[in-house]
């Protein structure tokens, strides 16, 4: 897991790995390195909030807070098979996921090991325990909840104009 928050990190941060500590207040001589480009990092974001906003990752939005993410979900090899009945699921995610590059973000990431009910996926089990915390923990650290392009800032979804499909 904390591998899988220093890989999002670098995704969401504008591109640059920051190799991760648990020491409070962080490593402040830590090296940095880019590995992506802040351009890309900026698309990743975009697309993470696109994943909760109307993908898999629905069931980790909290009203006015942005959250961005991706779901996880794997079965486990049992007695040599993979099994559909003994998976994980997670949900790693970032918020607020909107703004640029090097604004302040916190990231989520929850892991569930053999969740007990189907669906075992991770936007079913990982995502809203994701949501859950980001709200709780959103006026601790002073993330202010506004709207977005998808919702607004108590949680209604606002309309998206429609858009042609293919020819048929």
């Amino acid at each position: 897991p904390l591998q899988t928050v220093a890989a999002y990190g670098a995704l969401t941060n504008g591109g640059r790995y920051v190799a991760p500590t648990l020491r409070r207040g962080g490593n402040r001589n830590a090296e940095t390195r880019q590995v992506i480009s802040p351009e890309t990092s900026a698309v990743m974001l975009e697309l993470m909030r696109g994943n909760v906003a109307r993908g898999s990752g629905g069931r980790a939005n909290a009203p006015g807070l942005r959250v961005g993410g991706k779901t996880g979900s794997a079965n486990k090899l049992v007695n040599g098979r993979y099994d559909p009945t003994v998976a994980v699921g997670s949900f790693a995610a970032v918020f607020p996921a909107d703004g640029p590059v090097n604004a302040k973000r916190y990231s989520v990431f929850v892991l569930i090991d053999e969740p007990g009910h189907y669906p075992r996926t991770g936007g079913f089990v990982a995502a809203p325990a994701v949501g859950r915390i980001a709200d709780r923990i959103a006026e601790f650290l002073g993330v202010a909840r506004k709207d977005d392009r998808w919702f607004t800032s108590t949680g209604e979804r606002i309309p998206q104009p429609k858009t042609e499909g293919p020819a048929q």
